[in-house]
């Protein structure tokens, strides 16, 4: 499941809702130190906000400041990988989960891995759909008031009084505007109103509430001034931005401010120009009172008691704010405010010498095959037969030793996920730190990074077909620095498994030797007491024939054949008392031979158990490395090539 759009758009709302409150505070001090302002200018100011705060979610190209604090380059050895020297950051959170995660759950985090759902993603959606949730919400209240407005509208009829419109027309004549608008009579309201963007109509209140005389003047230039300054049109703007910032409480505050101004504007505008009576409209406004503010307009009397004090504290008279001071605090707002931006981290400081690279783990040698513990038992032929010579066990072969690491010159690189020899990958990245490369690429593609980007960095490079990008940003790579450092630790631990499991294979190949030559020893022996056994069975039957002569001459020699027999049993003690000699050495060996090859199914074990976190990390990287991108080209930080 890809959620880096929904993570974008976030952190949009999160940017944008920390600059909104650094705004609001900016054009709140302003209006607090200069309460000459006049009410057009504040006015423009709070409309300002609420052009930030739309502005700020739907441009991709924000400003970026470098005003955060360098970040600790992130150095991909392994005397630099103590992660708790780096700022831990939310992206993470699903590589140091698999990091320390138990081996009995490792199945089950890499199909969450591979799914793409992780914690972060879960979160990501649930803020997005409270998010959804709400501006639909305030869509349909929005639409329940554009039908209250159209019921209004449909209780209303048009006015009959042909004076009246007349003058109305002559009204908006002489403020500029081209058309008039409807006039329609309504006991429904109990103040004018000015209703419909598009198509504006002018609602008068009729039979107890209709005004006369100079209250009708003067509320007929309210509203007239309201269209010649295009209120209804400027005001769908902060309604936009309240709806998609219903949670903002300072947007809030803003869009009031901004209506308030507007209203003492209007005002300012009746009484100044118009050269009406303060005391006059005065009464006018207290007149009209306080009532509910229209759907889809604007109405002559205040909202609440407090705007109505305040609108009618603005009549008083007050020496007026310079024209070009107006004019320089609205450019400062535009120039300062209003352009989303986004706070980054200064560039790093220049790195120290790269560290030696972390050479791949050599594959693990082969166990040598363990002696049975009972030892090796020779067989002794006995005469008259001549024995045949007892086998010589076989010496377990040494295994070989691992590989030694390949040499580094200026073109290795090292590649943490998939390095493919083709050139039928349709995108790619190379993270290049401090002249080590990070790929899940073709070689073409490495290559390509080092020519456009360099060898130092640390910045992303990237392909999208024939696009070519890279990411200088800190704060964006530094979660996939992260996730290859724990990569790279698990190579090195994995190195360190290979050459244990090296000593071990050489440790067995020396007692494998060993062995070998007590065997050869035993071998020997048994070979020259079976060659005395078989001329003593010549010494035996030469005898037996000499003693069948003497017999027949008289002659008894019995005493040679004694003799022989006595030879033939000294030759079988030396045979056995070799073979007692050497039996408890072999037996001992093979015990040794037994916990070498014990010692070396552990590190196998151990050695299977980080290639499957080696996988899972290699996964997570792949998956960090598109939201990078993704985010990276949703806020305008990869910059083409």
């Amino acid at each position: 499941m890809d959620t880096t759009m929904l993570i974008s758009l976030l952190e949009r709302l999160g940017w944008t809702s920390l600059q909104t409150v650094l705004l609001v505070a900016l054009v709140y001090g302003l209006c607090r130190a200069l309460p000459s302002l006049s009410a057009s200018t504040r006015c423009r100011l709070w409309w300002l906000v609420s052009l930030q705060a739309v502005l700020g979610l739907f441009w991709s190209q924000p400003l970026q400041l470098a005003w955060l604090p360098a970040p600790q380059t992130v150095a991909m050895s392994a005397t630099d990988l103590a992660a708790d020297a780096i700022h831990p950051m939310a992206p993470e959170l699903s590589a140091n989960l698999l990091a320390t995660a138990p081996i009995n759950q490792a199945p089950d985090i890499a199909a969450s891995i591979g799914s793409g759902v992780s914690p972060m993603a879960w979160w990501a959606m649930a803020l997005a759909a409270l998010w959804l949730s709400g501006v639909l919400v305030m869509a349909w209240r929005t639409f329940g008031e554009w039908r209250q407005c159209r019921a209004l509208l449909a209780a209303s009829h048009p006015c009959e009084d042909a004076a009246l419109v007349q003058a109305l027309q002559l009204a908006a004549d002489a403020h500029g505007l081209r058309r008039a608008p409807r006039l329609w009579m309504s006991g429904q309201v109990d103040a004018p109103q000015l209703v419909g963007p598009l198509r504006p109509v002018l609602l008068l209140p009729a039979g107890a509430n209709a005004l006369q005389g100079d209250a009708l003047d003067l509320a007929l230039t309210h509203e007239l001034q309201h269209m010649q300054r295009r209120d209804l049109q400027w005001g769908l703007l902060p309604a936009l931005a309240q709806h998609l910032f219903f949670f903002h409480p300072l947007l809030r505050l803003a869009v009031r401010e901004y209506a308030q101004a507007r209203e003492e504007a209007v005002d300012a505008a009746v009484v100044g120009q118009h050269g009406a009576s303060r005391h006059a409209y005065g009464r006018l406004l207290l007149q009209l009172g306080v009532a509910p503010q229209p759907h889809l307009g604007v109405a002559s009397a205040a909202p609440s008691t407090t705007s109505l004090k305040r609108r009618l504290m603005s009549l008083q008279p007050r020496r007026a704010c310079p024209r070009i001071l107006a004019i320089g605090l609205t450019a400062l707002v535009v120039a300062v405010g209003v352009a989303p931006m986004r706070l980054v981290a200064a560039p790093a400081p220049p790195a120290p010498p790269a560290p030696p690279k972390v050479v791949p783990a050599p594959p693990a040698p082969p166990a040598a095959p363990a002696v049975p513990a009972n030892g090796v038992h020779l067989v002794m032929p006995t005469p008259p037969a001549p024995p045949a010579a007892p086998s010589v066990p076989a010496a377990p072969s040494a295994p070989p030793a691992p590989p030694a690491p390949p040499a580094e010159d200026d073109d290795s690189y090292t590649t943490v996920g998939e390095l493919h020899l083709g050139n039928d990958l349709e995108r790619g990245h190379v993270l290049i730190d401090h002249g080590r490369s990070y790929a899940s690429a073709t070689i073409d593609d490495i290559q390509q990074a080092r020519r456009d980007v360099g060898r130092d960095g640390p910045v992303l490079w990237f392909r999208e077909g024939n696009k070519r990008y890279a990411v200088r940003d800190l704060a964006l790579i530094q979660p996939l620095q992260r996730v290859y450092a724990q990569s790279a630790e698990l190579g090195r631990q994995q190195g360190q498994l290979g050459r244990e499991q090296g000593v071990l294979g050489r440790q067995q190949g020396e007692l494998g030797r060993k062995q070998a030559v007590y065997a050869r020893e035993i071998s020997r022996v048994a070979t020259q007491a079976a060659s005395r056994a078989v001329r003593e069975s010549d010494i035996n039957r030469q005898g037996a024939a000499e003693a069948a002569r003497a017999a027949r001459g008289a002659v008894d020699d019995a005493a040679i054949a004694r003799q022989a027999a006595a030879e033939a049993r000294l030759a079988m003690r030396e045979v056995q008392a070799v073979q007692d000699a050497h039996s408890h050495d072999i037996s001992e060996l093979a015990n040794q031979q037994a916990q070498l090859g014990l010692r070396q199914a552990a590190l196998g074990s151990q050695q299977a158990e980080l290639g499957e976190r080696q996988a899972q990390l290699q996964a997570q990287a792949s998956a960090q490395a598109k939201q990078v991108i993704a985010r990276a080209m949703a806020s305008g930080k990869a910059q083409q090539l």
